[in-house]
C-alpha cells in the first residue's frame, strides 16, 4: 500500500528484501511517463535486462560516433537484445552491435 507509485514501489522493494535475505533490489527513474515502451527502451531497463554474465559488451545512451562498418542485420522480426548479443558472438567479424529496442533490429558493426 502507498499513497503514491514511488511510496508503493519502496514498499514493494521492502518486502522482496523480507521475501528474499540479501536481495538488494535495482530501481530508477525515467522519463517516460505511463509510456510502457519508454520504460523498456530506457538505458535502466536495458542494463538490467542484459545478461551481466558476458562483459564483451557495453550499453551506451548514443550511438558512439564510428561504429566502423556494417557486418549484418538482424530485422526480420523483433528481437530481444540478449538474442542480438548472442547473434554477433557468432558472428565472423562482429565486435559491437546497434540495438533499436522500440523494433527489436540489431545492426552488427566491426568495431567497439
Amino acid at each position: 500500500m502507498g499513497k503514491n507509485r514511488l511510496q508503493r514501489g519502496l514498499n514493494f522493494m521492502s518486502h522482496l528484501k523480507g521475501v528474499f535475505p540479501g536481495f538488494r533490489p535495482v530501481w530508477g527513474i525515467f522519463n517516460g511517463g505511463h509510456d510502457a515502451l519508454s520504460a523498456f527502451s530506457s538505458h535502466h531497463f536495458v542494463l538490467w535486462a542484459l545478461p551481466h554474465g558476458n562483459a564483451r559488451y557495453k550499453v551506451t545512451d548514443r550511438v558512439v560516433t564510428d561504429q566502423g562498418g556494417s557486418k549484418g542485420e538482424y530485422t526480420g522480426r523483433f528481437y530481444a537484445a540478449w538474442e542480438c548479443m548472442d547473434k554477433c558472438d557468432i558472428t565472423s567479424g562482429c565486435a559491437s552491435f546497434t540495438y533499436n529496442p522500440r523494433v527489436g533490429h540489431c545492426h552488427f558493426k566491426d568495431e567497439c
